[in-house]
């Protein structure tokens, strides 16, 4: 089956920015029409599909040439690291404390849900199928909004945070996001050193639990540790971000992807079930500060070591013996 090329070209053309448009206009019919020529439906569609996102891309200024677009694109591999952390870190509460759920039944339909998306979504980007990756993020973006769960529960809150870094994902250039095995690498350390703290606290409370579970109260030695432990997802980010600054063949703005990377977990998870985050301004903005300071540290820290490792590499470089 063949669908004329011209039904879907003349509304892609008008999608593009003007000066793009006046320069690569016929390219992009041409392109449209090629790919489409002897395509079913569904393939059709798709290559619209793609081609649209491009123009929208441009349009935004967030397509892989534009800084903006380079940014996220630096950024979704390490939010997508934190989603799936928090979404093993669910998985395992579900099978380690019965009830974690607050008494609410399908928990295993709730978590599954909202969480093994995005492990699948890490694993599939750590295979280096990103638009595989996408398409997992996205199904678990849509799909949390229809948790079967009621609006009291804490955890609810959660679906705010997964949403956030759900967008920022689906909204950078798939062309620009770093799929060298390298990145890759990162990504999944990421993960791991999200998740790894996080579930060794959860199995620890399983001491704790009962039906007044919700009623525990630490004293202050433990709580300040527990309290602490809600910043360490932005921790881990802000350490790779000065990592990745620290080293002078890093663009700064790849590098920036990676603090932005962290700026969601000013929403902090509150230790040790992480299933609720802050629910007024004041104790967010308290986190955002918080956040803030570890970005502005790790930024001093990158910065210094990048410098000195960019000077001590001039002079080997204008040495005519080496």
């Amino acid at each position: 089956m063949t669908h004329s090329p011209t039904s879907g070209a003349g509304l892609l053309h008008r999608l593009y920015p003007a000066g793009y448009r006046a320069a690569h206009g016929e390219e992009i019919v041409a392109v449209f029409a090629e790919s489409v020529r002897r395509a079913d439906r569904r393939t059709a569609v798709r290559e619209w599909a793609v081609l649209a996102a491009h123009a929208l891309r441009l349009r935004t200024r967030l397509s892989s040439r534009d800084p903006a677009g380079r940014v996220l694109a630096a950024a979704a591999p390490y939010l997508l690291a934190g989603g799936a952390a928090l979404g093993v870190l669910h998985l395992l509460t579900d099978l380690i404390l019965p009830g974690a759920h607050y008494g609410f039944e399908p928990s295993w339909v709730a978590d599954g849900v909202q969480g093994a998306p995005w492990v699948l979504a890490l694993l599939c980007a750590a295979l280096g199928r990103w638009t595989l990756a996408r398409a997992l993020v996205l199904v678990a973006v849509v799909a949390a909004q229809f948790r079967p769960e009621p609006a009291a529960m804490s955890s609810v809150h959660l679906v705010q945070l997964w949403a956030v870094m759900g967008v920022l994902v689906l909204l950078a250039p798939p062309d620009a996001v770093d799929l060298s095995r390298r990145g890759r690498n990162r990504a999944v350390a990421a993960a791991i050193a999200v998740a790894l703290p996080m579930c060794a606290v959860d199995a620890l409370w399983i001491g704790y639990w009962g039906e007044d579970s919700l009623a525990v109260r630490f004293p202050p030695v433990q709580q300040l540790p527990l309290d602490a432990l809600a910043a360490w997802p932005a921790v881990v980010m802000a350490l790779a971000y000065a990592l990745r600054l620290a080293d002078p063949a890093t663009g700064r703005l790849r590098a920036a992807g990676i603090a932005l990377a962290a700026l969601p977990w000013a929403a902090m998870t509150a230790a040790p079930l992480y299933r609720n985050t802050p629910l007024d301004a004041q104790e967010l903005l308290g986190n955002a500060a918080v956040v803030l300071a570890l970005l502005v540290v790790a930024t001093a820290v990158g910065l210094l070591r990048r410098n000195r490792l960019a000077g001590a590499a001039r002079p080997e470089a204008s040495d005519p013996l080496h």
